[in-house]
């Protein structure tokens, strides 16, 4: 009777010290509370893009063209962000020529025309 008692200690005493070594390592693999999480994607929601992106240079020009005259030509695009509708809206922060800067919005639309949303100067 005492060398089965004893050998179910040693049996329990293995299964602990397991059950510590799992646990230590799950808690090692988890995020830690000081990092951020990533943000969510949202369906529909704003992603940032590549301004040099063919699809954004394409739109960039495409408003700069739309814009009223006298800015000149797009000089740079500033920032881009997509939002996938029936097609892509693509938002964008334009410096042209004369150094002034725009916000617009251009729709891609799903035959592969653009159309200006909307456009506004920035300071």
């Amino acid at each position: 009777m005492t060398r089965k008692c004893n050998e179910r200690r040693a049996s329990c005493k293995t299964r602990n010290w397991l059950l510590i070594a799992a646990f230590a390592a799950l808690a090692a693999c988890s995020p830690k509370a000081s990092e951020p999480a990533p943000a969510p994607v949202i369906a529909g929601g704003w992603q940032v893009a590549d301004p040099a992106g063919e699809s954004i240079v394409g739109a960039a020009r495409y408003a700069a063209g739309q814009l009223p005259p006298g800015h000149g030509a797009l000089a740079e695009v500033l920032s881009a962000e997509t939002q996938v509708v029936a097609g892509t809206n693509i938002r964008l922060v334009l410096r042209l020529a004369d150094g002034s800067r725009w916000k617009a919005v251009v729709w891609h639309r799903l035959d592969g025309s653009f159309a200006l949303t909307e456009a506004a100067p920035q300071p």
